[in-house]
């Protein structure tokens, strides 16, 4: 029953994706269609490592069914999950399947992962990293850390990162306020050291002077 699930993720991700107009993604699509799925998969983790979020939802899919690669749930859960962080539409039902096949071990490991590619992430300037670790620290981690995520969240908004702020205070309502002082408190020494780690481009003029 698993497999067939997973299964038809492959079949619709295939027909959605053929209208890609990457050259290497295309590839990676005829090879996998050709039942080459471990050229497919080397072409994926490539470009999932380079960002692309259909690569990722299509990496994901083989890794979950063992297909050109052994079977692993959990790298098969982080690959969808940072398509769906990405915006991916493709990878919503996906990573939720996934994250449920997942022990709470697991999905603590996976959380983790994501915690700290992110934050890499972050450190080289992509500031919706932001957003997406907020989103771990809600939907991934058991109970859902919110102070923790406010203060990623209200990072996300100090840099105008798309719908931040819609979450950021639909967290904070949540808390007490003693708690959403406190993070904001945090919050504003977390600015400051972002900013000294971020490349110039990205700095925004209310980032401290270095």
């Amino acid at each position: 029953m698993r497999y067939l699930a997973v299964s038809w993720f492959l079949i619709a991700l295939a027909t959605g994706a053929a209208e890609a107009s990457k050259s290497t993604f295309a590839k990676g699509m005829q090879l996998a269609e050709a039942g080459q799925t471990a050229e497919a998969v080397t072409i994926f983790l490539k470009l999932s490592q380079e960002g692309d979020p259909l690569a990722q939802v299509n990496l994901a899919v083989l890794q979950a069914l063992g297909r050109g690669v052994p079977q692993d749930d959990v790298s098969a859960a982080y690959w969808a999950w940072r398509a769906r962080f990405a915006g991916e539409d493709q990878a919503i039902t996906l990573a939720e399947y996934l994250l449920a096949r997942l022990t709470e071990p697991a999905q603590k490991r996976l959380a983790e992962r994501l915690e700290q590619d992110l934050q890499v992430l972050a450190a080289d300037g992509d500031v919706t990293a932001f957003l997406s670790l907020g989103r771990v620290a809600l939907e991934l981690r058991s109970p859902a850390q919110e102070a923790k995520a406010l203060e990623w969240l209200s990072l996300a908004a100090a840099f105008e990162v798309p719908k931040a702020t819609l979450l950021r205070d639909a967290v904070a309502l949540r808390l007490e306020q003693s708690t959403r002082l406190s993070v904001q408190e945090k919050t504003i020494h977390a600015f400051a050291k972002w900013c000294a780690t971020l490349p110039n481009h990205i700095r925004i003029p209310t980032c401290p002077s270095r």
